[in-house]
C-alpha cells in the first residue's frame, strides 16, 4: 500500500511537470490571468470609489480562479481528444494519479499568480499582509479552482465545448460572490448565493490575511471549505471522466 501511494504521487507529479511546461508556463496564460481580472475590476468600480486594501483580496483571488482553472478546459479536452489520455493510462499510471498531477499543475499556477499580483502591491503599497496566511490562503484558494477547472472540462471531449460555459461560470461566479463588496452588505438572497462560491471563501480567507485583527475561526473556516469543495470536485471530475473512457 505505501508503494502504490507513493508511485502514484509520483505519477501526478510527472503530470503536473508536463503540463506546467506543455500548458501553464506560456506567455498568454501569464497575461491572461493577470489581465483579466484587472479587466472585470475595472468594469465594477467605474464610477466607484474603491480602497486598494478592499479590493485586493478579490483581485488576487480571481487571478487565482482563472489562472488555476481555465488552462484545464483546454488540457483535459484535447488529451481526450487526441488520444494522449489513453496512452497515459497505459504507462501505467491510475486516472486518480493522472487528475491530482493535473490538479497540482493548476494549482502551481495560480499560487504563481497570487505572487504576482501581491508582490508589487507589497513593494509599491503601504498595504500590509501577513505572508503566512497569505501563501496558505492562495495555496487552499489554487487547489480548489483547480480542481473545479477539471469538474468544468470533464463531461466534455473539445475545447471549443468545453471553455465558452466555464468561462461564463467563472465570470458570474465573480459577481455572484463577495468578490469587491462585504457578503455581510448584500441582500438576503444574495449572501445565499454567495455563500453557495468556492470564490466567497477564498476572497474572505485572503481579506483575513490582510487584516489587522485576523479571526482564527472563520479563516480556518474559509480553509477547511475550499479544501473540502477541492477534494470533492477532483473526485467528482475523475468519476466523470472514468466513465466516459469505459
Amino acid at each position: 500500500m505505501p508503494y502504490a501511494w507513493s508511485r502514484a504521487l509520483r505519477v501526478a507529479c510527472c503530470i503536473a511537470s508536463k503540463d506546467a511546461r506543455i500548458y501553464f508556463l506560456k506567455g498568454p496564460n501569464l497575461t491572461f490571468g493577470i489581465l483579466l481580472p484587472l479587466v472585470l475590476y475595472w468594469a465594477f468600480a467605474m464610477d466607484r470609489s474603491l480602497d486598494l486594501p478592499v479590493v485586493m483580496p478579490g483581485l488576487i483571488a480571481m487571478a487565482i480562479l482563472f489562472g488555476a482553472g481555465a488552462i484545464q478546459g483546454v488540457s483535459l479536452p484535447l488529451e481526450r481528444r487526441t488520444g494522449t489520455l489513453n496512452a497515459l493510462l497505459a504507462a501505467p499510471s491510475t486516472l486518480a494519479a493522472i487528475m491530482l498531477g493535473k490538479a497540482l499543475a493548476g494549482m502551481f499556477f495560480g499560487m504563481l499568480l497570487s505572487l504576482v499580483y501581491i508582490a508589487p502591491i507589497l513593494l509599491l503599497t503601504s498595504v500590509s499582509m501577513k505572508i503566512p496566511m497569505f501563501l496558505v490562503s492562495s495555496l487552499f484558494a489554487s487547489f480548489c479552482f483547480s480542481c473545479f477547472g477539471l469538474f468544468l472540462a470533464a463531461p466534455f471531449q473539445d475545447v471549443p465545448q468545453a471553455m465558452p460555459p466555464a468561462t461564463v461560470v467563472r465570470i458570474a461566479m465573480v459577481f455572484l460572490s463577495g468578490t469587491f463588496v462585504s457578503v455581510e452588505t448584500m441582500s438576503g438572497m444574495g449572501r445565499v448565493v454567495a455563500r453557495m462560491m468556492p470564490l466567497t471563501y477564498a476572497v474572505d480567507a485572503l481579506r483575513q490575511a490582510g487584516s489587522n485583527a485576523p479571526s482564527a475561526w472563520p479563516y480556518l473556516m474559509d480553509l477547511a471549505i475550499l479544501a473540502l469543495l477541492g477534494a470533492a470536485l477532483l473526485a467528482i471530475a475523475t468519476t466523470l471522466l472514468n466513465r466516459a473512457c469505459d
